[in-house]
């Protein structure tokens, strides 16, 4: 353009001042185009610039986009965490009720084996009151038969010592010593009833003997009396040597029965001295009775002798047989008793085996019990602390999960407004696109506006260029013209083309 001026300034010297040159439009086409071209230059730039600054905006918008879309995954990561949370409570407290339930069930079944060990407890109990009352039956029976056995004064004793322990065990260790006493008692009846049978047999042995001497005597007393008849038969006429005789005779014969009976029989003995004084007494007073009558008189003494024997002997017999009756059932009683106190012993036997196993089961049980009790105390505690923990697990849950409804309220507000954010930025990215997408097309116009400039200047060059070698052809020729109308016609009109093209 310089160039131009250059040439213009240089080729007008020779010219008037008031007329224009035929190069004067041309200069005003470039001065045209030329503050069109920084006018476009300008616009261009700042085109430029504010697309810069939009990718900027664009490109903050994109890390905001990712930071809000970052913040939502991190939200849905906290929800998914919050959802698995209140998953791990409800699972936690689904364990708690089943172990609740379940804590339950097992204190229903302790309760059930503590009442069912009440149960064998008060049936244990009751078979002891039982057995307490077998016992002590067994033990009146046992007194009943001691005091049956023994005097006055050991019965007193064993009523007094009946009142003892209530104990069972107390009561099993009086009726052990009262079947040792019974056992001792039925031992010395044994040896008294023993005893009384050797001497009844003794007694029965001497009575018999006694029978056979009596016999003998009477066998005796009838030879002397064959003797006497016939010694009477030899002295009928003398009565007082008859008598004399008689009274020899009855003496010595009362004496020899006096003799053998007196020692042995009390009343016989009595009986038979009081009869011979009688008869004694009846000879001595009765010098003028007849002989018969003493005959008569000494036999109804001897038959009457004879009978008292005879009586003696059945009475003798009768407590013999009374005695045996009695030691056949002292024996039957004794076998009877000692049955009994075998039956006794055994059941008392078996009584301190079920006392012991009952003692033992018993102490089992209390100690099972101790051990419920303990049990249940353990697990109410147990279930005190879980249920007290699963409390407060329960609370901090709620706790957390109510801090985190708030963050989750929280960040929703914060999703939403990032989102709107994000519409109002999309908003924003798709103006700015559009102001990119128009400045690229003003910038392309400018482009294709400036490569027609660049053609027109080229164009516009080279005119000037043949201009001027035209003008320096008409150097050379001399014209005469006034004013150059059609020139500037023609300029003008070419100008305004160009003008109607760009």
């Amino acid at each position: 353009m310089d160039s131009i001026n250059g040439h213009d300034s240089a080729a007008s010297p020779g010219k008037p001042e008031g007329i224009p040159d035929e190069h004067s439009g041309q200069t005003l086409d470039n001065v045209s185009v030329r503050s069109e071209l920084e006018s476009l230059r300008a616009a261009y730039l700042a085109l430029q610039s504010e697309c810069t600054r939009k990718e900027e905006s664009l490109s903050q918008m994109i890390r905001e986009k990712e930071e809000a879309l970052k913040q939502n995954s991190d939200l849905l990561d906290a929800i998914k965490d919050v959802s698995r949370l209140q998953a791990r409570s409800l699972e936690r407290e689904g364990v708690l009720l089943r172990e609740k339930e379940e804590i339950k069930r097992e204190l229903g079944d302790s309760r059930e084996i503590v009442e069912v060990l009440l149960k064998e407890k008060s049936e244990q109990s009751r078979e002891f009151s039982q057995c307490l009352d077998a016992v002590k039956v067994i033990k009146q029976g046992m007194a009943k038969v001691i005091s049956s056995i023994s005097e006055e004064g050991e019965e007193n004793q064993i009523v007094e010592s009946e009142g003892g322990g209530e104990d069972l065990k107390v009561e099993l260790k009086g009726i052990s010593e009262l079947v040792n006493r019974v056992r001792l008692k039925l031992d010395e009846f044994k040896e008294k009833g023993d005893k009384q049978r050797r001497e009844l047999e003794q007694g029965l042995v001497s009575l018999t003997e006694e029978n056979r001497d009596i016999n003998d005597l009477l066998r005796i007393a009838l030879v002397e009396k064959d003797t006497v008849e016939r010694s009477l038969s030899k002295l009928r006429g003398n009565n007082e040597q008859k008598r004399g005789v008689i009274l020899q005779i009855a003496e010595r014969g009362l004496q020899r029965v006096g003799f053998s009976f007196g020692f042995m029989l009390g009343t016989g003995a009595d009986e038979l001295s009081s009869e011979t004084s009688a008869t004694a007494s009846a000879a001595s007073n009765s010098d003028g009775s007849d002989f018969d009558e003493e005959a008569v008189s000494l036999a109804s003494t001897v038959e009457k002798i004879m009978k008292n024997m005879r009586l003696e002997v059945t009475q003798l017999r009768r407590s013999l047989d009374e005695s045996r009756s009695e030691i056949e059932r002292l024996k039957s009683l004794r076998e009877l008793q000692t049955h009994k106190i075998e039956e006794s012993t055994l059941y008392i036997k078996e009584l301190e085996e079920r006392v012991r196993m009952l003692t033992h089961k018993v102490e089992e049980l209390q100690i099972e019990i101790r051990g419920a009790e303990k049990e249940v105390v353990r697990w109410r505690n147990a279930c005190e602390l879980e249920v007290q923990a699963g409390k407060n697990v329960s609370e901090e849950h709620e706790k957390v999960i109510n801090i985190l409804k708030q963050e989750l309220e929280k960040l929703r507000a914060a999703l939403q407004a990032s989102n709107s954010k994000m519409k109002l930025k999309d908003e924003l990215v798709a103006s700015a696109i559009a102001a990119r997408e128009a400045a690229e097309r003003s910038l392309q116009l400018a482009d294709s506006r400036s490569a027609g400039l660049c053609e027109r200047i080229e164009e516009l060059t080279r005119q000037f260029e043949e201009a001027e070698k035209r003008e320096r052809a008409n150097r050379r020729m001399i014209k005469r013209i006034c004013w150059p109308w059609r020139t500037l016609k023609f300029h003008a009109t070419q100008t305004n083309m160009v003008l109607v093209g760009i």
